[in-house]
């Protein structure tokens, strides 16, 4: 009687590896993406990804910032974060210079400009202004 209840569990185990031997652990990672957005995101990750946020930025919105005192500070500029580089579409910002005004300086085209969460500076204008 045990002999058969164990014959039966090792046909039902052997007849379900084939399901299993076809499914390849790569494809989790591209459950929700096609090909494309697979591509930019493996780019992104690498740091060579060239696509339109390299562009140079004309406008520039400081979402808000993180200003940690034992560990790396974060800033949303233009609904983009620091946290893999201190570059974003084109502006270079120095988490690591937030002065008390809570003005975080920005670096455009060789120029500074010091830009407080919730304020947007324009390239047309040259001014900074409360964005909300």
């Amino acid at each position: 009687m045990g002999n058969k209840h164990l014959t039966i569990c090792l046909m039902v185990l052997m007849s379900s590896t084939p399901a299993y031997a076809e499914y390849d652990v790569n494809d989790l990672k591209k459950l929700f993406t096609d090909k494309r957005q697979r591509a930019q995101i493996d780019a992104a990750r690498a740091g060579d990804y060239s696509g339109s946020e390299v562009q140079q930025a004309t406008q520039v919105n400081v979402s808000g910032y993180m200003k940690r005192s034992g560990g790396k500070s974060v800033v949303w500029v233009n609904g983009t974060n620091t946290l893999e580089s201190s570059k974003v579409g084109g502006v270079m910002v120095n988490t690591q210079t937030i002065n008390n005004d809570n003005k975080v300086p920005v670096k455009i085209d060789g120029r500074t400009v010091y830009v407080r969460p919730g304020e947007s500076w324009s390239e047309a204008s040259g001014n900074v202004k409360d964005s909300y």
